[in-house]
């Protein structure tokens, strides 16, 4: 059945819908304009529910498969004999592959990143000052590790100074001076922040590799210490002198802010070497931290090995697929 309308109220109909149409689409326009996209320049704060890495300058560059890499450290690891511990933690997306990850190793010089951040963490809170001078003596000479011992004792450095040889040269006399100038209690407390068991096995301490990269992680968001020191300690540890672990398998033009440690038992029947950093590879920066018992060379070699197979995968993946 066809209804006819009169040609007044057809007109009015018409005009009616004209106007909606156009009312309509400058709603959509101004909806559009003002609802954030992926290409918005919207900042996180103006969506505070979300996660800040999906405004990512390019959203694409993060990487979320990691089954080869996994299935590549598994296969070249199965042929090694020794004990070893890998963790890799990818930090746009906090993705992240262990491989005895939780097996314990000697902490060794380790210890001293939690050292400089208790100190660090004195000086931030005004106890105690960077300019302070410390005072070597005698229980503080170790010549297992450093050249700062044969300065003798009575020898005299600023906090800051000693915070920088023990960790660029890994020294173990201006670990034990930084050690003793600090509060009892102070290393301590920064495991306690972490959530890090402080397990003593013997006369040794141990970590895992896993728990260790709450250290570096730490450092990287700026939880314990303020950024400006964060940022500091992490440049410093870019400028270790060790360059023969997981930095060997990395490009010299890629910054690796990274801590060696090295444990033999006095009869010489066990090595531990370990080597825990942050490679920051441009938009794909990552935690590595390698543990293993074994000799020297081969120790070196699989630290370079696996950090190679790593940087390789991380920067040559170029979809999310």
């Amino acid at each position: 059945m066809r209804i006819s309308l009169p040609r007044h109220v057809l007109l009015v109909v018409i005009l009616v819908s004209v106007l909606g149409n156009i009312l309509l689409g400058g709603f959509i326009a101004v909806s559009q304009k003002n609802t954030p996209t992926n290409n918005s320049k919207d900042s996180p704060t103006s969506l505070p529910y979300l996660s800040p890495r999906i405004f990512s300058e390019n959203p694409n560059d993060v990487i979320i498969n990691f089954i080869d890499l996994r299935n590549q450290l598994r296969e070249y690891t199965k042929k090694i004999p020794e004990q070893l511990g890998i963790y890799f933690e990818y930090l746009p997306s906090g993705t992240s592959i262990g491989i005895n990850e939780k097996e314990e190793f000697e902490l060794a010089s380790l210890l001293k990143v939690p050292i400089a951040m208790a100190a660090i963490d004195q000086i931030q809170s005004g106890k105690i000052n960077a300019s302070t001078l410390l005072t070597l003596n005698k229980s503080h000479l170790d010549p297992y590790y450093g050249e700062l011992w044969q300065e003798g004792p009575g020898y005299k450095l600023t906090l800051e100074k000693a915070i920088e040889i023990m960790l660029t040269k890994s020294d173990n006399t201006a670990a034990g001076g930084i050690s003793d100038a600090l509060p009892t209690g102070s290393t301590e407390k920064i495991f306690d922040l972490l959530d890090i068991p402080k397990v003593q096995k013997g006369a040794a301490l141990v970590v895992t590799p896993k728990n260790y990269s709450s250290i570096l992680r730490s450092l990287y968001l700026s939880s314990i210490l303020q950024v400006s020191d964060s940022n500091d300690l992490l440049y410093t540890l870019t400028r270790t002198d060790f360059h023969d672990r997981i930095a060997n398998g990395i490009p010299q033009t890629v910054k690796v802010a990274h801590k060696i440690g090295i444990h033999t038992e006095p009869d010489m029947t066990k090595s531990i070497f370990t080597d825990c950093g942050i490679i920051y590879v441009p938009k794909r920066p990552y935690i590595l931290c390698v543990m293993v018992e074994s000799d020297e060379a081969k120790a070196l070699q699989y630290m370079a090995d696996i950090s190679r197979i790593i940087y390789t995968y991380v920067t040559s993946t170029n979809t999310t697929k």
